[in-house]
């Protein structure tokens, strides 16, 4: 007789286990796999309380359900049967119970988060190899299928990637890699050949474990299985992105350009020479690094690696010089809230030691900024901040016009065109959480190595940028807390699926007035900190040689 709906126990509060409750989407996940037909007849599947009988390990030595481990086995062995699984071939549970899974992915029993049963996510090897071909900025990430990968690649580093791509996937127990030359042909290769044949440069979002498990699998995921640190989900690291410092900064520019270029960098321009004469394949050097405000341009100085990590965070006069030169040509070389500052001290530069002098200011003046955003997510304003983040660049695709190096710094060309995939809701919800993680992180430290400039002109600036927002309508204040419920929570599928969906309705700055009038008010804000900074031009702090930055 089929299970009755009513009669299973669906409440998340009944289930648990060593003081951790089990995930209430996993429990939702539950009820629908024993209710599927898939599993009709399925042994000992509800207890006479209501409650779903998910575990059956095999060391059970008493009790009414001591044999349900042994009965689901005679279970899996006919159901194989049924679906024409010879059970001397050898992994013939797993192969059952990947066949039968009605929708191919599960979710966490800790976190939520849901991962796809096939063989789409990359082992240590796979990611040391894509690292080695193409750099740590377009490494996989841990929990990111094989196909958003690739797309991810085509996406940042363009077609060029194609040649590349038979070198990383490789493996002596897969389909030998064709040569493509679209991104759709090489989704449905890695969909119809690869994946199925299980290779071993990849793994599977949850390990089988069947008869334990009534599903077949591990109730833990990829993204919580064997992880030490509880209050750290794998799941997270899913918002890195090519350069996630732009968001962590919240920095202006097109991020997508940006990134695009850094990724040709990477891919195309291994061979070609640096500034500074460096060994070694180049690196995208900002010229006006994002941690002191500067915006997020596809503009990069070609520097080797070592002279990169050695200039960091510091300008020299040839750096000053040439943003200079940029915002000349009508360029925006700045963000907003450092825009008052440099404009105040920019010209002030005339050597290394000026030059210096200013990054340091502009470091302490971008911790400030930093400081007042997060106070206004402690305000609950989510919706004017992600305004603020410039999401809509992910709405364009971006092409390369007469791509050229002049004097070892990226010239070209953009073309954009709308781009209304998947893609780009995701890339929008991962770069959300990256910028509301920051001002969390901003928040919670005790020690930021700085001072903070305070005089009534900016206290009464903020103020007013405070009040303006609180005045917002009903809608904005709905919009808030669903953004800041969502950014907290796991990334689970319903979170990441809702979150993505309210980005795409996040009115533009421009469309809501009381945003322009508070991002004004903080404008303000930025420039009585600019004024106060600019008066500490010669003060010990930024006058003396050794200068630490913690980031």
């Amino acid at each position: 007789m089929p299970l009755d709906a009513d009669s299973v126990d669906d409440d998340p509060e009944s289930y648990g286990s060593k003081g951790q409750a089990w995930n209430a989407e996993f429990v939702e996940y539950m009820k629908f796999i024993v209710l599927h037909p898939n599993y009709a007849g399925m042994p000992d599947a509800v207890k006479d309380d209501g409650k779903i009988q998910w575990e059956a390990p095999s060391n059970r030595s008493g009790g009414r359900y001591k044999d349900t481990h042994h009965k689901r086995r005679d279970w899996w062995r006919s159901k194989a049967a049924s679906i024409g699984i010879s059970v001397a071939e050898d992994q013939w549970i797993s192969r059952a119970a990947k066949t039968i899974h009605p929708t191919g992915q599960k979710p966490c029993k800790r976190c939520g988060t849901v991962l796809r049963l096939a063989c789409v996510y990359p082992s240590k090897n796979f990611i040391a190899r894509c690292t080695s071909v193409f750099g740590h900025e377009l490494t996989p990430e841990p929990l990111e299928a094989i196909d958003d990968y690739v797309t991810r690649l085509v996406q940042s580093a363009g077609p060029d990637v194609f040649a590349a791509l038979p070198i990383v996937l490789e493996t002596a127990s897969s389909p030998t890699p064709p040569s493509l030359r679209s991104l759709s042909a090489w989704l449905r290769w890695l969909k119809d050949k690869y994946v199925p044949s299980e290779p071993a440069l990849l793994s599977p979002g949850a390990m089988s474990n069947a008869p334990d498990r009534f599903d077949g699998f591990h109730s833990f995921n990829r993204c919580c299985r064997g992880v030490a640190d509880t209050g750290r989900h794998a799941a997270n690291l899913k918002s890195y992105t090519t350069d996630r410092r732009v968001f962590e900064y919240w920095s202006e520019g097109n991020w997508i350009a940006a990134d695009r270029m850094m990724g040709v960098i990477k891919s195309q321009l291994g061979d070609h020479p640096t500034a500074d004469g460096g060994d070694g394949p180049p690196t995208a050097d900002h010229i006006g690094p994002l941690s002191l405000g500067f915006t997020h341009r596809p503009e990069f100085r070609l520097l080797s690696k070592a002279a990169n990590s050695a200039k960091n965070n510091r300008m020299s006069l040839r750096d000053v010089e040439y943003l200079r030169e940029r915002e000349r040509a009508g360029e925006k070389v700045v963000s907003w809230y450092a825009q008052p500052v440099w404009d105040l001290l920019k010209h002030r530069v005339t050597n290394d030691e000026t030059a210096l002098r200013l990054s340091k200011i502009m470091r302490d003046n971008q911790r400030q900024a930093i400081g007042f955003l997060a106070a206004l997510r402690s305000k609950g304003h989510a919706t004017f901040l992600t305004s603020l983040l410039e999401l809509n660049h992910a709405d364009f695709d971006v092409e390369f016009e007469d791509l050229r190096i002049e004097d070892f710094v990226t010239r070209c060309e953009l073309t954009m065109s709308p781009r209304g995939t998947k893609y780009a809701a995701e890339q929008k919800a991962r770069r959300l959480r990256v910028g509301f993680e920051a001002l969390a992180k901003y928040a919670s430290k005790g020690n930021r190595h700085f001072k903070a400039v305070v005089t009534p002109e900016i206290e009464a600036s903020l103020a007013s940028a405070f009040a303006c927002l609180r005045a917002r309508s009903k809608k904005l204040q709905l919009f808030d807390a669903a953004i800041l419920n969502l950014v907290e929570r796991s990334e689970t599928k319903k979170a990441e699926e809702a979150l993505r969906e309210i980005c795409g309705k996040v009115p533009p700055l421009e469309g809501v007035p009381r945003f322009v009038q508070a991002k004004a008010h903080l404008q303000d804000a930025m420039k009585g900190v600019a004024a106060a900074l600019t008066a500490m031009w010669n003060d010990e702090r930024y006058v003396r040689e050794e200068f630490a930055f913690d980031d």
